[in-house]
């Protein structure tokens, strides 16, 4: 890999988080230690300081495991959790307290991890759990708790979680749920 496509790797959400400095170089050490980790394994201490720093130190877990697409956009980096086994979809914003995670059963097995597809927008607080799927451009409502599969375009709001429209995108009309 060329020094410029690592470096478009490790910068890929710099332009999305204009103006936020902090948001960008924690996406930076995330991206570093994601290659690094694809490169060296996971063991490695070049991938392992990132992670630790941004999660003991800010409050956020960012696996280098997790599947997370270009140009994130984090609001207010306090209390994000995503799974290690978890993917996130490209052009998604997640705002503070955001978890994204799986279920377990009993004796600790993991049952099942939530998908988020492009284009998602994860308000404050909300939990998507489970081995479900948020559909693409679908918005999830601040401290909803989502256990259900969201069609595209979907939004949910409530705990339970509930939809309560479908936003078709414009030139398909209103979208409201009868």
């Amino acid at each position: 890999m060329s020094v410029d496509t690592i470096r478009e790797w490790v910068f890929q959400d710099w332009r999305v988080n204009a103006g936020r400095p902090e948001q960008q170089v924690l996406l930076a050490l995330f991206r570093l230690a994601q290659r690094a980790a694809s490169r060296w394994g996971r063991a490695r201490l070049v991938a392992v300081v990132p992670y630790w720093i941004v999660s003991s130190l800010l409050g956020i877990e960012l696996p280098v495991g997790a599947a997370v697409g270009p140009r994130l956009r984090l609001y207010h980096m306090s209390g994000i959790v995503l799974s290690p086994h978890c993917t996130v979809g490209s052009d998604c914003q997640l705002r503070h307290g955001v978890t994204v995670g799986n279920t377990v059963d009993r004796a600790g097995r993991e049952l099942g991890v939530a998908t988020i597809g492009d284009g998602v927008e994860l308000g404050a607080g909300c939990a998507v759990i489970g081995g479900i799927h948020v559909g693409d451009h679908a918005r999830i409502g601040a401290l909803a708790t989502v256990t259900k599969s969201v069609p595209p375009w979907g939004v949910v709001v409530g705990n339970p979680g509930q939809l309560i429209r479908v936003e078709a995108p414009a030139s398909q009309g209103t979208g409201l749920l009868p």
